[in-house]
């Protein structure tokens, strides 16, 4: 294995639009590439560190999300073609907003409840307004907790943008599968990760929101600016999708370093397995977890350039076809990407895992992502 090329090409983009960049891989447990380049800093020059350099992680949070709540799935706490309704009834009367071209808009009733496949699978039809007024009203009402079960309560009341079962769309599902957690256990869901997923790998510095005693660990969140073409630090450093300090955000609260992040993905890649006597969950979930859900038509929502020849699974996109995606990684291959620049990789057939990450919001995912893995796999099998 030579990882030279992956080096250059980290090197490259943080002489492009990147501020600072850190990537591990694994392959059968191993550790076999560890690099970073760049700032965590561009003002101070302070270097990005994969150790020491806590980011928001934003969507790859839902993979954490994800594996936490299929934890309870095997202990039958629910079944993923339970109604959304079941755990919480004010779901059972959602309504959904039908837009026109004239930008007049309707009503209408559920055509059938939303399951929590659908929340799993993106096909809820919820999108991602965080501002809807309901949200808004509830956030305004419990600041600054804004506890999770009762901002997702208050969700219920928003009309959603498609019928569930319509067609993959991107919002706030797995906030929603955050509060069913804390429903299902009786405790927050970070405080469920922690003891399911993170204490076990020995996960020190991850957690669902920011402690302020650790926030002088946190690399700079920058923003990218297209119309100036060039880096800019982000007007805030804080993280718009945790609304306050007991909102426990499933899709995209998860902070965390660049090592302990590819240490998640490595036990992913083993199908669960930490050590020879311990399991975070059992391969046939992993699997399950990892197989395409979506029909023919609700998959043409995925139409992400980076997302090409992928379907998705419950909670992660999932190579279904890598000619299409112009891909050498096999069928199987998940993980997930996030708003400033997260990008997991997963492949339990070959035992790899890849975690990459920068801090920058308009973060150029569709560019850095299938770069960084069609590189991987070249400098594996050289």
């Amino acid at each position: 294995m030579d990882f030279k090329r992956l080096e250059n090409f980290m090197d490259y983009l943080t002489g492009w639009r990147i501020p600072g960049c850190g990537c591990k891989v694994y392959k059968k447990g191993e550790l076999v590439f560890e690099y970073s380049s760049g700032y965590a800093d561009m003002e101070n020059k302070i270097p990005l560190s994969c150790d020491d350099h806590r980011m928001f992680m934003y969507s790859i949070s839902k993979i954490v999300t994800c594996v936490t709540a299929l934890t309870l799935w095997e202990e039958g706490k629910y079944l993923l073609s339970d109604p959304v309704s079941m755990y919480m009834p004010e779901w059972a009367d959602v309504k959904v907003r039908e837009w026109s071209p004239d930008g007049n808009h309707k009503i209408h009733p559920l055509e059938r409840e939303i399951t929590i496949r659908d929340l799993f699978c993106m096909t809820s039809g919820l999108d991602y307004n965080c501002e809807s007024e309901h949200i808004m009203a509830k956030r305004k009402e419990t600041e600054p907790h804004c506890p999770t079960v009762e901002i997702i309560r208050a969700l219920a009341k928003d009309p959603m943008n498609a019928q569930p079962g319509q067609i993959w769309g991107y919002g706030l599902s797995h906030d929603v599968i955050g509060a069913l957690v804390e429903i299902w256990v009786g405790e927050p869901l970070g405080v469920v990760a922690k003891k399911r997923i993170f204490d076990p790998i020995g996960l020190k510095k991850t957690s669902y929101g920011l402690d302020p005693a650790y926030r002088d660990e946190m690399a700079v969140q920058y923003c990218f600016n297209d119309a100036k073409n060039c880096i800019e630090k982000n007007w805030t450093q804080d993280n718009w999708a945790i609304f306050g300090d007991e909102y426990h955000s499933g899709g995209a609260g998860v902070v965390s370093t660049i090592s302990e992040m590819a240490l998640l993905m490595k036990v992913l890649a083993a199908k669960g397995k930490v050590d020879d006597n311990t399991y975070i969950i059992s391969p046939r979930t992993i699997d399950m977890m990892r197989a395409p859900h979506l029909t023919e038509e609700e998959e043409k929502g995925l139409e992400w350039p980076h997302l090409a020849g992928y379907s998705y699974g419950l909670g992660v996109r999932t190579m279904k076809d890598p000619a299409k995606g112009g891909s050498t990684s096999p069928v199987g291959e998940f993980g997930w990407t996030g708003a400033a620049g997260g990008y997991a990789m997963i492949d339990p057939d070959n035992e790899i895992a890849v975690f990459y990450a920068h801090h920058m919001l308009n973060n150029q995912e569709h560019f850095v992502a299938p770069r960084i893995r069609n590189i991987v796999y070249s400098c594996i099998n050289n």
